[in-house]
């Protein structure tokens, strides 16, 4: 009985995983001679730690300097690396908001400093107003004081972020990452497969080079 049910997990993961193979392959044929992209000899994780903790900043400031690296060393707003942990897509300097606060956040907690990643399925842009999305970020917390943080924007500070929350704000955990991140999956392996088959580009919000600020 327990080999019967072990033997249908593993053909319900086997065909799971080919599943999200399929929808994610024609990003992965397209991305697949990528480089690293490095900014100030920044290539990892371990780099940007190394550079935050050379230099001398503390507190607020030292989060504000972490969050610009993140953001600069970020060159493309991407939604066709999916398949990226947070420090690949770091490494590779593109990736989407999940991503990209997701390796802040590993950054973050790496310098000692207290962080929650949070989620809101409908933000107002400060930018472009009638535009409203879902979106992952951070809450900072600093001698009892609490600040959304959040690498998306080359003007955002701590507590002065781009974007305000019109929908609950949820704490991140390792369920709602997982279904937020599957969600992605299946509508961004569509539109890669609508554009492969149409022959027509994908919408330009899936990858664009992000401004310098």
């Amino acid at each position: 009985m327990m080999d019967t049910k072990a033997a249908r997990w593993g053909v319900w993961l086997l065909a799971t995983g080919a599943g999200y193979g399929l929808l994610l392959f024609p990003a992965w044929r397209a991305l697949s001679g990528r480089a690293p992209h490095h900014i100030d000899d920044v290539e990892t994780l371990d780099d940007a730690v190394q550079l935050c903790r050379r230099s001398g900043l503390s507190g607020w400031a030292l989060v504000t300097y972490a969050q610009r690296l993140v953001y600069h060393k970020f060159a493309y707003y991407s939604c066709r690396n999916l398949w990226d942990t947070p420090a690949q897509a770091f490494r590779y300097g593109m990736g989407y908001c999940t991503q990209y606060n997701l390796a802040l956040q590993q950054l973050l907690d790496r310098l000692g400093i207290e962080t929650q990643a949070v989620t809101s399925f409908q933000v107002r842009v400060r930018d472009n107003p009638a535009w409203s999305m879902g979106h992952t970020w951070l809450r900072v917390t600093m001698q009892g004081e609490v600040r959304d943080v959040c690498a998306g924007h080359a003007d955002n500070l701590p507590s002065q972020v781009n974007f305000t929350p019109v929908a609950p704000v949820l704490r991140v955990n390792t369920a709602a990452l997982f279904l937020l991140h599957l969600g992605m999956i299946f509508f961004c392996g569509y539109l890669e497969w609508r554009a492969l088959l149409t022959r027509q580009p994908l919408p330009a919000w899936m990858f664009e080079e992000r401004p310098t600020g």
